[in-house]
This record gives C-alpha cells, structure tokens and sequence, in this order.
C-alpha cells in the first residue's frame, strides 16, 4: 500500500477551507499556532505493538482507558475470549475474570478507572450492575436501571469518567438529556442542556459533552453544565453541518472534528476546530472521515481517519509544529480503525487494532512515546 504524505500547514489548511466554503461561510478564524502549552523535548518514540492478544479463530474487538502512565486497563472479547488486562507501568498484566463474569466483561460498553483498585466496567448483561475490581477481587454493584439506557435503535451507546470511588460519571449516549452521577452513598439523574452523542473528561470540574446541537456543545465546571457557542455557518442550500469527537484537555482546551456535507459533492469538507478558551479556531482536517482524536500532551492533537476516495485505509494523522504528518498503525489491519487514547500527564498514547494472520485474529495494543 502506498499513500502521499499529507502536510498541510496552518495557513495553506485556512485556504482549502475557505477556497471551499467560501470566506463568508467559513465564519471561524484559522489556528495561529497548533503548539497550545507546548514544551520543548527530545524525539519521542514512534508507535509499535507492545501487546499481542490471541490469535483467536473469530474476530477480537477491545477497549482501553488510561488514568495515569502508571495504570490502564483493556477489555477484549471474542467468540472464545474473556480478556482484562491492567497496564502497571512496566508490562501488561491479566487480572483474571471468574466464570460468573465472563458474559458482563464479553458485554462491556463502557470503562474506567482511577487507580489499580478502583476499576469499573458496565455492560448490557446485567444493565443494572456494574462490575469493579478492587485491586484484590471483583464485585458487582447494583445500579439503578435508567443509568444504562436503550436508545431508539434498541443500542446502548455509553461512556464512563471514574475520577474515584466516590466521583464516577455515566453518560447514556442518544437517550435522555441527563447524565448519572455516584457520589459513593447513591447514584444521581444530571440535567444536561442536550442528549449527549460524546463526552469527554478531563477532571471532576471539566467534562465536556456533545448532542446534536449545531450552534453549542456543553461543560460541566464542577456546579453546573453550560453551553460553549459553536460558529454559525452560512452553509448553501442543502448543506449540513455535523460535528464529532470532541476531545477535552482543560477547562479553555478543546478540539472537535467538523464535516460539511454537500447534495452535489460525495465527499464532505472537514475541518478540526480548537477551542483557547475565548474562540474556536479552525484547520481542515486531516482525513475525510474521522474516527477518534487524542491530544498529544504537547499541544499538538492525533487523529485516526480515512478517506473516501482514494480511500479504504485508516491511517493515523499528527497535528504539531503547524503540519499535519501521516503514519501507518503498525501491524494492524489498516481497514479497521485505530482508536486513540492520551496517556494522562504524558506526551504518549495508546491505541488499539485488531490483524489477521495464519493463525487466526489477533487484537494489538500500540504504544507512541515512552
């Protein structure tokens, strides 16, 4: 497989968007500088596969969530794979799933952690149970039936923030403009402003959350959620707005993807925005589709994407220093995406992906930096 490297920097990316839009319909100014509290440091080490799971005879799918540089936790499943692993700081080690728990863990929607004995995982087994280990065994604990919700296709879609055993947010995605709070004695309904679609945390007082809403997203500041205004478009007849991934880094930091369809054009004008507290800045963005984006702890952003034509490739997208930089996932199936996750108070993130071999599938677990 060959691809051209994309570089795109700052300017020349404010160009196509509003070569496409139109300077009036683009309505946002472009990003002065991707480098927001960047440090200076050395080269860091390029992605590679650190963690092989199966192979398997039936596909692996899996989920990871990452609390410290010193603690993550993944779940895999297969047709004959129960999988938890807890990342300690040296290696990947497996944390054993009793038998009774095998079908919660195979269901897992949702994980997260605070801490090596402060693990929860909800699933759609025993929607009105979460499953959590405590660093020395598992227990499930009861929860109350609307913190796990159907949305109007029958899916439930959910996202967890654990920022203690006392502090853990659920957010039921497309269903119900309320987010679940456990204050450690009981669980809590939380007005949102919207259905949530995302959410993404960063600490107790700084979650933000995305609905269907083309004009705001919302945040939580620790007593209330509010809204963040999003730009108004001056789209052509027929054209639809739509925004997606919303990645949090700080209370005046956070990144959104945004894609432009068009009646008469089948591939839509993209666009990542940045949020400094004050504006949303604008660059267009790295790939037609996107399917996960993570800060890089440098001011800089990654994203996972393909495109539609010439397309069929998900390859992963660097923002930093003004360029965008493309890389080839290692070791992956490339026509799968490859989900992103910030290791906390680092410049490093995993990720996951799944490959198929001789043997069979197989799930991976990449690492960038140290």
């Amino acid at each position: 497989m060959t691809r051209s490297r994309r570089r795109l920097t700052l300017a020349a990316a404010a160009v196509l968007t509003a070569t496409a839009l139109g300077a009036a319909a683009c309505g946002v100014p472009a990003v002065a500088s991707a480098g927001v509290g960047r440090t200076t440091a050395g080269p860091m080490p390029g992605w590679r596969v650190v963690q092989t799971i199966g192979p398997e005879k039936g596909n692996v799918s899996g989920i990871l969530s990452a609390d410290s540089a010193k603690d993550a936790w993944t779940v895999w499943s297969g047709p004959r794979l129960t999988l938890v692993e807890r990342w300690t700081g040296r290696a990947w080690i497996r944390i054993r799933v009793p038998a009774a728990l095998a079908g919660d863990v195979a269901s897992a929607v949702a994980i997260g952690a605070s801490s090596a004995s402060d693990f929860w995982l909800f699933d759609t087994n025993q929607a009105t149970k979460a499953v959590r280990w405590t660093g020395a065994r598992w227990v499930t604990q009861a929860i109350p039936p609307w913190v796990l919700r159907r949305d109007s296709s029958g899916t439930v879609t959910a996202t967890t923030a654990v920022f203690g055993p006392r502090n853990v947010w659920v957010f039921s995605l497309g269903t119900g403009a309320y987010a679940a709070h456990y204050n450690g004695h009981g669980w809590a309904r939380v007005r949102l402003p919207a259905v949530p679609l995302e959410a993404s945390a960063v600490a107790p007082d700084d979650i933000w959350a995305l609905s269907s809403s083309i004009s705001s997203v919302m945040h939580w500041d620790g007593k209330k959620w509010g809204r963040i205004g999003l730009p108004l478009l001056p789209l052509p007849v027929g054209a639809k707005v739509s925004y997606s991934n919303v990645t949090a880094v700080g209370p005046r930091n956070a990144w959104l993807f945004r894609s432009i369809s068009f009646p008469s054009k089948p591939i839509p004008v993209t666009a990542v925005m940045h949020w400094n507290g004050k504006s949303w800045l604008t660059v267009a963005g790295p790939a037609d589709i996107v399917g996960s984006m993570a800060p890089d702890g440098n001011g800089g952003l990654w994203a996972d994407g393909i495109d539609i034509n010439p397309g069929g490739f998900w390859l992963l997208y660097h923002l930093t220093a003004g360029h965008w930089r493309q890389d080839t996932p290692p070791g992956v199936d490339v026509h799968s995406p490859t989900p992103l996750t910030h290791i906390p108070g680092t410049r490093s993130l995993w990720a996951t992906g799944t490959a198929f071999g001789p043997k069979g599938y197989a799930g991976l677990i990449l690492k960038y930096g140290s």
